[in-house]
């Protein structure tokens, strides 16, 4: 057993310091699988450590934390190669990394397991709002919100974010007004429903008579 976990912090190691490189140089996310018995690992304990260790980078951007979490979640992704979690999780540590194109092969992979799983959506609709992209952005949020996280609040902020850019305010405010409903104590929110119906949007050229 000793002797797998220190085969295991090897192989950590040359994920989080040759796989970025590896597939740059390759133009792909693939790299030699033979170096590991994926069977003998427990996958759930690797995918809590890199959860905590994604968290902990989250809390103090500590690069470290972020690259620890990315060799975890890589080799869970080996040990569940259909399981969407760690695999838009991978994404996301590619996305942290600003390697674009990794980021979004892997959320690839996961669409074709399900593009209609919410997690992933969220999250790739998040990577496309970071970015300013903001009518992909609505195309996969919309289909998180229609998915299952209609009562996520941040998923409802950024879906009214999007629609006030687009000004769009009538939908703008709805989706301000549910975040408000679920978090009372943001004032700003509130603040926000009242300077769009301060716009008399519906006289306004920018309100549009469609569905939500």
């Amino acid at each position: 057993m000793k002797i797998c976990k220190k085969i295991l912090c090897l192989f950590i190691c040359l994920i989080i310091f040759v796989l970025p490189c590896f597939s740059v140089e390759k133009g792909s996310v693939k790299y030699e699988d033979n170096l590991m018995d994926y069977s003998v690992l427990d996958g759930q304990k690797i995918l809590q450590e890199a959860d905590a260790f994604f968290k902990q980078y989250e809390t103090t951007k500590d690069v470290n934390c972020l690259g620890t979490a990315m060799g975890k979640y890589y080799i869970v992704t080996k040990i569940y190669p259909v399981e969407i979690y760690p695999m838009v999780q991978l994404a996301r540590t590619y996305d942290e990394k600003k390697l674009d194109k990794f980021a979004k092969e892997y959320f690839s992979i996961c669409y074709d397991i399900n593009k209609k799983d919410p997690y992933l959506n969220y999250y790739l609709g998040d990577f496309y709002y970071k970015r300013n992209d903001y009518k992909r952005a609505l195309r996969y949020f919309r289909r998180a919100y229609d998915n299952g996280y209609s009562e996520y609040y941040d998923l409802n902020i950024k879906i009214a974010t999007i629609y006030e850019k687009f000004a769009d305010l009538l939908k703008a405010k709805y989706y301000y007004e549910k975040a408000f409903a679920m978090n009372p104590t943001n004032t700003s929110l509130k603040d926000k429903t009242l300077q769009i119906e301060s716009l008399n949007y519906y006289n306004s050229g920018y309100y549009k008579n469609s569905d939500r």
